[in-house]
């Protein structure tokens, strides 16, 4: 099931698709990674750069790379590195079972180029002559909602999602965007639009070599009019951010009444009549229902195409695909060049079957791993909140009460699945060793049949929403559970065989981030039950609000958008906080121990990264950026300054009256 929220420690980003060829990675990644401190730098002037200037400084970033974050790459790229290998010798293997069957087969079908240049040919050749064959808007609805079954692409999304009054239930939610640019900032660059456009002519030219320039060029411009208007009405980053905490529910009857032009009903067939419809995004279905009829059929079929087939376009169309990458290098700060093809095929497979090749691996990845350490921290971490909040001043008492219910009871599920139930496997099917084509459908096809069979069942509220070899975490406050996967267990994070200190300022400091989660802007709406309940009185609403407006105002100060982030930001200072108070408690300890565990938490955010795709994600990612995650952190602590010996006036230390203690 997609749950309804899932903070996690970092936005996972996207693989590159398309690109010149590419070299083999020329140096590979070390067991542990060493982060001198540089002792020219002050730490109390600028603890990043005291922590990470020379491990960023010595770090060349592959041409196929757009981001090095340090703590998550190099684990990503061990993992990867298994993973490739693994792949590669698996189509020799015989007696496998029947998910790693799927797995190798659908590699397979990816590494053979020639037989997916041509699935990729006939596939564009299918889809031109469906979509010629709608005559009205009422059969592109039709044809759009019929698609989704089939594993292909349609006009709104539908999952299962948890109700917001009882968690156990599933409603269906339902999603449309006709934004393709990733902000909308993007849209407001003429000189990117331009370009956007006649990527898009010389996708019509591509797709369809028989029409003339002046029609390609009419076609791509009315699409960007399509998407230039529907920008004007959908919600910012931070808006809908904020949308998957409210509630916005409505029976089907009522929802195929809102919105007639969609057909919805359609969509419904397929699940239980008595299941309510969420729509956290109204507006953009509004659009959709307003618009479907006053614009020309063709700027829909257009529509369509462009959803259906540049994804699918890439060894039998190098020349588009060459062009869409060149595109996201320029304006959205994508790699140089793609990894080799035996990297993306992988990647393909983990993205596609990422649990059912996890399952395979993980033992042999981390043979006999002792759980004890991770629990222990956790435990740890757990008690320094709950003893935070028992020494809350502003919370009122029933406030108090629910927040230390929440915490107390949170269920923490640590390391990796131990029953078919947290694994919550796709649906097994017999995957093609040579049409890649197929196979995207089939694998669509699945992930339909598994969302049609949440939406008929209670939820499984014991799923893992990351696969185990995840080198992240999450919190999901609808069921108020934390997830720390086994990946995210590897140096600098943490260290088996390094001090209780350190492992508390890394991996702690992530448990206390996820946890921090359930208290946040979004996560404080939910109770220990994962209902959205309000638990917090006028008065600590206000209160909550003005301690985390200084945090919008800290990082908009910066150059961040202080309350798209607001949530991670608060997440981390819960975290550094907290994890601080388990490591000395009362503030007991050597001056070493706490320098350690400043340093284990600063390395954490170490990287190196293309400048346009910072600027990207500044736009579109609810995390600060590495620097302002070290720096926008510590100076909020006291014992920072304490034992950094610190002075008033120093860039990491704030007067005590600026410091924001949210809890």
């Amino acid at each position: 099931m997609i749950k309804l929220l899932l903070p996690s420690l970092l936005t996972l980003p996207l693989m590159a698709t398309a690109a010149p060829k590419t070299p083999a990675p020329s140096s590979a990644i070390p067991a542990k990674r060493e982060f001198p401190i540089n002792t020219e730098v002050n730490p109390c002037e600028d603890f990043h750069q005291y922590v990470c200037s020379k491990a960023e400084s010595s770090f060349k970033l592959r041409e196929d790379r757009s981001r090095h974050l340090f703590a998550f790459s190099d684990s990503r790229e061990r993992l990867l590195e298994t993973q490739m290998k693994f792949m590669k010798e698996l189509p020799k293997k015989k007696n496998l079972d029947a998910r790693t069957e799927q797995a190798r087969d659908y590699y397979m079908a990816c590494m053979n180029s020639t037989a997916k240049a041509k699935a990729e040919k006939a596939n564009v050749k299918a889809v031109l002559a469906e979509v010629s064959k709608i005559k009205t808007a009422e059969d592109l609805v039709e044809y759009a909602h019929n698609n989704l079954p089939q594993g292909k692409e349609g006009l709104v999304r539908i999952w299962a999602s948890n109700n917001l009054d009882d968690p156990k239930k599933n409603d269906a939610m339902i999603q449309a965007s006709l934004m393709d640019l990733p902000d909308h900032k993007y849209y407001e660059q003429d000189a990117l639009m331009k370009d956007y456009e006649n990527i898009l002519v010389r996708f019509f030219q591509t797709v369809e070599p028989k029409i003339k320039k002046d029609e390609a060029t009419a076609r791509a411009q009315a699409l960007v009019n399509l998407e230039k208007d529907f920008v004007k009405i959908y919600p910012v980053t931070a808006v809908r951010h904020q949308r998957w905490s409210e509630k916005r529910i409505a029976s089907q009857k009522d929802t195929v009444k809102k919105y007639p032009n969609l057909k919805l009903d359609l969509l419904f067939k397929n699940i239980p009549e008595n299941l309510l419809i969420s729509a956290p995004v109204p507006e953009a279905l509004e659009f959709l229902n307003a618009e479907l009829p006053k614009r020309p059929l063709q700027v829909w079929k257009d529509l369509l195409l462009t959803r259906s087939l540049p994804d699918t376009m890439d060894d039998g169309y190098p020349k588009m695909f060459q062009a869409f990458f060149d595109f996201e290098k320029k304006y959205f700060g994508g790699p140089a060049v793609r990894p080799v093809r035996q990297e993306r095929c992988t990647s393909a497979v983990s993205g596609m079957f990422s649990k059912e090749l996890d399952a395979a691996l993980i033992d042999q990845v981390f043979p006999n791993f002792d759980e004890s350490k991770v629990n222990e921290v956790a435990s740890r971490i757990r008690a320094s909140i709950l003893q935070g909040l028992e020494k809350n001043k502003w919370l009122s008492k029933d406030a108090r009460k629910e927040a230390l219910a929440k915490i107390r009871v949170a269920r923490l599920q640590l390391v990796k699945p131990h029953n078919d139930r947290e694994w919550d496997f796709l649906p097994l099917k017999t995957y093609s060793k040579t049409d890649a084509m197929k196979n995207r459908t089939l694998r669509r096809q699945a992930r339909w049949e598994k969302s049609m069979q949440e939406l008929r069942e209670p939820a499984n509220l014991d799923s893992w929403a990351m696969s185990p070899l995840t080198v992240n975490a999450y919190y999901s406050p609808n069921e108020n559970k934390f997830v720390l996967p086994i990946g995210i267990l590897q140096y600098p994070f943490y260290d088996k065989d390094g001090s209780v200190i350190e492992n508390l300022g890394a991996v702690g400091a992530v448990v206390g981030h996820e946890l921090g989660h359930g208290i946040d802007d979004s996560g404080s709406k939910y109770d220990s039950e994962g209902r959205l309940r309000q638990w917090m009185t006028t008065k600590d609403i206000m209160e909550f609000n003005l301690r985390g407006q200084k945090m919008i105002d800290q990082f908009n100060q910066i150059g961040h958008d202080g309350k798209l982030t607001l949530g991670e930001n608060v997440a981390d200072l819960v975290g550094v906080t907290f994890a601080y108070n388990a490591a000395f408690p009362d503030g007991k300890g050597s001056e070493k121990d706490k320098k350690d565990f400043f340093v284990a938490y600063g390395r954490l955010w170490c990287e190196v990264i293309r400048p346009d795709n910072a600027a990207l994600l500044r736009k579109t990612d609810p995390h600060a950026s590495g620097p302002a995650r070290i720096n926008e952190q510590v100076k909020q602590q006291p014992a920072f300054a304490e034992t950094f010996q610190c002075k008033p006036g120093d860039k990491m230390t704030l007067p005590p009256n600026e410091r924001i203690q949210i809890w």
